[in-house]
């Protein structure tokens, strides 16, 4: 397939809609027997882009800009297959591209369309031609979109140019072009490039990133990433890009079609018997990729894993063991697991097992559960933040915090940020990082604060990692 590079125009100059007020309309235009475009104003009601450009154009950095006027009429190529056919013979891809495209579109409330809406505001997506054709000579371009701004913009036209790429596999240019329509129609919805998330990970996995480092259908993802084109950069608006929120933001939630994940459990059998470290062992796939997955034992979390790396041709089906951890109790015990995808589908699976003997008083639990029918298991958390606590699950926060005057209910919040943790608490903790919410004024007393005390972010650091560990314990 040959390599293209899939740049951004910055050079739409038209109203910018509030969250909300652009159209959910997205008309796919594959220009059968070749369509006009005029150079001007931006209105996709009358086939008219600013994007075309009459006197040569530059490109750099993610993004191009028409050195003259983009005034004239342009004729674009229809569109061709992966075997360079027109017309009929081609319908079958162009149906793969446009299922693939309202897949991708399909958790928001946009209608995806290849039929054109007759005097309808919409956003329209031109998935034919080469650059050539709107006077891009000479550019090894892939698509051209963009606004000027964050914000979304109504009835602009972009160009993913179809013609350009060839491949020798008709799927693998279906999906090439399913993720460059997404980025360049996602430009018009004021979405950003995206290089890698906050965690560190490639975002490949996103149409709205140039990675190729991973392969497989994109999706917008739930995911915070830091934009960039070759290397990271602060996104427009804000630092950082959720492109999945940002869309959710603007049109509100539709029907996926890409179903929860599929899940097995092949270890333990359902009435087995097991002992410490027993791994249960869970197989799981999902289209958009398998997020992560959690084991839940009479009715408590006990353990997340993340799902396994995306690779050349996305995240295949994978086998996780969950191994049990080792302050389990002995008794009967009702396992759940639970496997997400990004956007939270999900799909469970449920056996029960004895670990030991049944327990017969709560003597033989963890701290703070309680025994019932040979089961060792803790009540839904009732605790408040700041309530006084011994265990961290009872607690809503999942964090019972300890300090030289007590526990408290209490919770994760970013150090330095108003209002991270709410009237009469404080945050606790290493400037620029995470701390705990603690009581105004206790902070001094707080094992993980920094003041009176002289705590430093290194002991911070320590007990949060301890916290965590010694909760998965419990």
């Amino acid at each position: 397939m040959m390599r293209v590079l899939l740049l951004l125009v910055l050079c739409v100059p038209a109203r910018a809609f509030a969250l909300g007020e652009v159209s959910p309309i997205l008309f796919l235009n594959r220009c059968t027997n070749n369509c006009t475009v005029n150079g001007g104003v931006d209105d996709a009601r009358a086939m008219s882009s600013s994007i075309p450009c009459a006197a040569g154009a530059s490109c750099g950095g993610g993004s191009c800009s028409c050195n003259g006027t983009s005034a004239g009429t342009y004729t674009v190529e229809e569109f061709k297959n992966y075997m360079g056919q027109t017309g009929a013979a081609a319908d079958e891809e162009w149906n793969m591209i446009v299922q693939c495209v309202r897949e991708v579109y399909s958790p928001y409330n946009i209608a995806v369309t290849d039929v054109f809406p007759t005097g309808m505001a919409h956003t329209q997506g031109i998935v034919a031609g080469l650059p050539v054709n709107i006077g891009y000579g000479g550019l090894n371009t892939g698509g051209l979109g963009g606004t000027s701004s964050c914000e979304p913009v109504d009835n602009v036209i972009s160009f993913t140019f179809a013609n350009i790429f060839t491949s020798t596999s008709q799927q693998a240019r279906v999906r090439t072009l399913c993720y460059v329509v997404a980025q360049e129609t996602g430009h018009s919805f004021g979405l950003d490039h995206a290089f890698e998330f906050s965690d560190g990970r490639s975002a490949c996995t996103d149409p709205m990133s140039y990675r190729n480092d991973c392969g497989g259908q994109r999706f917008f993802r739930n995911d915070l990433a830091r934009c960039g084109e070759n290397g990271p950069r602060p996104c427009k608006c804000p630092n950082l890009q959720n492109s999945h929120q940002k869309l959710l933001a603007i049109f509100g939630p539709g029907m996926p079609l890409t179903g929860p994940p599929t899940l097995t459990v092949s270890s333990p059998t359902d009435g087995a018997t097991i002992q410490n470290g027993t791994p249960v062992i869970a197989t799981a796939f999902a289209q958009r990729g398998v997020h992560h997955i959690d084991l839940l034992l009479n009715g408590y979390k006990w353990l997340t894993v993340k799902g396994a790396p995306f690779g050349g041709n996305g995240q295949p089906e994978t086998t996780y063991p969950l191994v049990l951890p080792s302050g389990v109790p002995d008794g009967i015990i009702d396992i759940v697991v639970k496997a997400y995808d990004d956007i939270d589908a999900e799909t469970d699976a449920t056996l029960t097992v004895t670990k030991g003997a049944p327990c017969t008083t709560a003597d033989t639990c963890a701290k703070g559960q309680k025994c019932d029918a040979g089961k060792c298991f803790w009540e839904p958390p009732v605790g408040e933040l700041g309530d006084p606590c011994t265990y961290d699950q009872f607690c809503k926060t999942g964090s019972c915090v300890e300090t030289t005057s007590g526990q408290f209910c209490s919770n994760v919040c970013v150090v330095g940020v108003d209002d991270s943790c709410g009237t009469g608490f404080t945050c606790e903790g290493a400037a620029g990082g995470n701390g705990y919410c603690v009581p105004v004024g206790a902070g001094d007393d707080t094992c993980c604060g920094i003041g009176a005390n002289g705590k430093t972010s290194a002991l911070l650091s320590l007990f949060v990692v301890g916290f965590v560990l010694r909760r998965k314990r419990r």
